[in-house]
């Protein structure tokens, strides 16, 4: 019940975050930046923390107060509880910029990339609710790299997806849920890095439906896909603000068609 009340408030953060943007947040604002769970924090109640964050800096350059205060809403009391900060790999993949191990607080919920052929996880071509943001950098972004450059400042980002892009219907689409975490890799990047890194989507997002099963054991691979530490369910909020706690056995072929908002195709019973 806790957990789902997790979601619910989640949920209703991400409504609100509609209501003021017309738009659903981004699972990344752009590469290398910030994460959904951190720019709905204003709607849990965590403006101070948010005000603290400078959104034109990439991740490893904001102030400790922002990447280390933990929030209760974003920890399910069945895995564990209290503050968890990351402990490896939340670095810069780049031969350009390195600065080490750049620690941040944990969560254990994910938003939903929707599901697809590995390179389309989490960008801007995903099916789910929440995909990478759009941005402009100065300096900007070199296409070979993929990523802004080097102390590049993001001048401006937006969302790509928005409520009337869920075309499958709210009812029929997740929005969040719990994220397989092995506990051999708790605080571990970036299968379970800090929430708020948008350099390492394993961080904050996950994939579910064909070949992205939900985990039906805490040690089960870790396949980019969701879980939990509930016996036989899985919790997630839907696009309506609902709460779902579903069966760990439900088909690959559902799953994927509550995590793609656009695929035209009716939900059966689950």
């Amino acid at each position: 019940m806790s957990c789902q009340n997790n979601l619910k408030q989640i949920g209703l953060a991400i409504h609100l975050f509609h209501d003021q943007y017309r738009a659903l947040p981004p699972s990344r604002s752009y590469d290398h930046y910030t994460s959904w769970a951190f720019l709905i924090l204003p709607n849990l109640e965590q403006e101070n923390l948010f005000d603290g964050w400078d959104p034109q800096l990439k991740y490893y350059y904001q102030p400790d107060v922002a990447r280390l205060t933990s929030i209760e809403n974003y920890m399910c009391p069945s895995r564990r509880g209290g503050k968890h900060i990351s402990t490896t790999g939340d670095d810069i993949y780049s031969a350009y910029e390195t600065s080490g191990h750049v620690p941040g607080v944990l969560g254990d919920y994910a938003c939903s990339a929707g599901h697809g052929p590995a390179g389309v996880w989490n960008w801007t071509n995903s099916n789910g609710a929440f995909i990478i943001g759009s941005g402009v950098t100065d300096p900007p972004t070199v296409p070979a790299w993929d990523f802004a450059p080097p102390g590049a400042k993001l001048i401006q980002w937006r969302s790509r997806t928005a409520f009337k892009n869920l075309t499958d219907g709210t009812s029929n689409t997740i929005l969040v849920g719990e994220k397989h975490v092995r506990p051999s890799r708790f605080g571990i990047s970036p299968e379970d890095g800090a929430l708020y890194n948008g350099d390492h989507p394993g961080n904050f997002s996950r994939c579910g439906g064909p070949g992205y099963p939900i985990a039906r054991f805490p040690t089960d691979t870790y396949r980019n896909n969701f879980g939990s530490s509930h016996p036989g369910i899985c919790n997630f909020v839907l696009g309506d603000g609902s709460t779902r706690a579903v069966s760990i056995q439900i088909s690959t072929d559902t799953l994927g068609r509550l995590t793609n908002r656009a695929d035209g195709k009716v939900v059966p019973p689950y």
